[in-house]
């Protein structure tokens, strides 16, 4: 079970031959892609393809995208593990 993002990122650079100098598919989403244009994305595919559930963005990814951050800062702060409105303060902060 991956616990942060950057646990996926290994397992993908070691176990799925994942090109090492992207950092893995969480860092590429974060730092190339950007999340702003991977929602975009999504929607737009599943906009296209609406009898799948494949391309339904997940509610994290709409979380940090509504917050201007990246999945790994989401994780670094600690807001996996606080309740909502621990977040709304933590936020409130930035």
């Amino acid at each position: 079970i991956a616990q942060r993002p950057s646990d996926i990122d290994v397992i993908y650079l070691y176990g799925y031959g994942w090109p090492n100098w992207r950092g893995g598919p969480m860092f590429w989403a974060d730092n190339e892609v950007k999340l702003p244009t991977l929602l975009r994305t999504l929607e737009d595919l599943h906009r296209q393809h609406p009898d799948t559930i494949y391309f339904v963005p997940s509610k994290l990814l709409r979380k940090c995208v509504d917050m201007g951050i990246g999945v790994g800062e989401y994780y670094e702060r600690g807001l996996n593990k606080q309740s909502d409105k621990d977040k709304q303060v933590a936020l409130s902060k930035l």
